[in-house]
């Protein structure tokens, strides 16, 4: 599959995912913080986002990413508010496969309420558009709330990574989920 570039905005009924700016740095670091000891459980970052600076680099390296089409990460936005809730991105692309992951995390006070699966859709309908066969999902077995995203959103559990990394000093197992698109097929040769 040729690389191709991602929206920088992408809408759903109520959400916006953007593209992150920098001038969002200091409302990443203080939403990351405020929820830090729920967060840290399962996504491995956050030990290390210890300051605003920390943010702002993680930005810039979202954007030079972007540029060379290796990662395409957005903020999610609620529509009626324009308030920031987290993130979601594309990862692990494999462009000559026509294959990538999804990786999302949300606040604590926006949890529950289907914007995650809201967020997965709209940017799973980009995809797909771009071309991508496969959507992945990986998330830790012990991360129920996670895993409740692509099982409502038809992605069928392709196995389990049994002890594949360390998750808060212990092995962990990880569920890797899948959607084919429906409309795709490929040349092999």
């Amino acid at each position: 599959m040729e690389q191709k570039k991602f929206p920088e905005l992408i809408g759903a009924p109520r959400l916006e995912l953007r593209k992150h700016v920098l001038d969002l740095a200091e409302t990443m670091y203080r939403y990351v913080d405020q929820d830090r000891q729920r967060l840290r459980v399962f996504l491995p970052w956050v030990d290390t986002t210890r300051s605003v600076d920390d943010e702002a680099a993680y930005i810039r390296m979202t954007h030079a990413s972007w540029e060379k089409g290796t990662l395409f990460d957005y903020g999610l936005f609620e529509r009626e508010t324009g308030t920031y809730m987290g993130n979601i991105g594309v990862h692990n692309i494999a462009w000559a496969h026509d294959r990538c992951e999804f990786g999302y995390w949300i606040l604590s006070s926006f949890e529950g309420k289907g914007f995650i699966s809201e967020a997965v859709g709209a940017l799973e309908k980009v995809c797909f558009g771009l071309g991508f066969h496969r959507l992945e999902i990986r998330c830790s077995s012990r991360n129920p709330r996670s895993a409740a995203v692509p099982r409502r959103l038809g992605y069928s559990l392709d196995g389990t990574l049994k002890e594949d990394a360390i998750e808060q000093g212990s092995y962990r197992n990880t569920l890797v989920f899948a959607k084919l698109n429906p409309g795709h097929t490929a040349a092999i040769q």
